[in-house]
C-alpha cells in the first residue's frame, strides 16, 4: 500500500494512527462528524434508497467505524465494508465493532470486486487523499450500476498553501466525479462551515 501514499499523506496515516487510541471519544465526534454523518445518512435516504435499501455499503476512510454503525441502525440488512490507510484505526475499529468488514487500504487500491456496492460513502478524508482522481476512479469501479456516491469535505481553499491539504470547490468535486463516468446529482452544504456535502450516481 505504501506506493499508493505520498509523504505528505504518509504524515497525516502517523497522525490518525497516533490519534485512534482517543478517536472515538473526542468531543469532535458529537459537535462534528456525527452531524456530519447524519446529513449524509438522511441525504442517501432521500436519494438513494427510496425504491430498496442498499444490500452494501463501503465507507472509504472508515476511521473506527462510527459512520459505519450509524449505517447499519439505518439499513440492517446491508453488508457493511469499510477501508482505511491507519492501522491503528482499523484496529480500533475491529476492536469497537468486531461485526463490521474493515480492510487496511487506501482509496486509490479498494480492496472490493467491481460493482460490489450499492453505496459508497467517505467523510472528511477526501482531502487527505494522494491521487484524488484515482480514488474517485476507484469507488466508481466497485459500484454497481445505479448505485450512489457520497462525498462530505470541507471547501477551505486555502488550506492548500497552509497545510498542504487537498481541499476543493464545488465545481472542482463535479469534474472529478463526472472524469469518473458519475453524475453529480445534489450538493448541499453540511450546516457547519466550509463542509459540503455531494451525492453522485453512476
Amino acid at each position: 500500500m505504501n506506493g499508493d501514499i505520498a509523504p505528505s499523506v504518509e504524515r497525516d496515516v502517523e497522525h490518525f494512527n497516533r490519534w485512534s487510541a482517543t478517536y472515538d471519544r473526542s468531543i469532535l465526534q458529537q459537535i462534528f462528524f456525527v452531524r456530519i454523518h447524519r446529513r449524509m445518512l438522511d441525504l442517501l435516504g432521500r436519494e438513494a434508497a427510496q425504491v430498496s435499501p442498499p444490500e452494501s455499503f463501503i465507507d472509504v476512510g472508515c476511521g473506527t467505524g462510527r459512520l459505519l454503525k450509524a449505517a447499519a441502525g439505518k439499513w440492517p440488512e446491508a453488508r457493511l465494508h469499510g477501508a482505511d490507510p491507519a492501522e491503528g484505526m482499523i484496529s480500533e475499529a475491529n476492536r469497537l465493532h468486531p461485526d463490521l468488514d474493515v480492510r487496511l487500504a487506501s482509496a486509490e487500491r479498494l480492496p472490493f470486486p467491481d460493482r460490489s456496492a450499492d453505496i459508497v460513502v467517505t467523510s472528511l478524508s477526501f482531502h487527505h487523499w494522494t491521487d484524488q482522481a484515482k480514488g474517485i476512479g476507484e469507488i466508481a469501479r466497485v459500484l454497481k450500476p445505479g448505485g450512489h456516491f457520497c462525498l462530505a469535505d470541507h471547501t477551505f481553499l486555502p488550506a492548500r498553501r497552509l497545510s498542504g491539504e487537498r481541499p476543493r470547490s464545488r465545481a472542482e468535486v463535479r469534474e472529478l466525479m463526472a472524469a469518473a463516468g458519475l453524475t453529480t446529482v445534489r450538493q448541499q452544504w453540511a450546516g457547519l462551515p466550509f463542509i459540503l456535502i455531494s451525492l453522485a450516481r453512476k
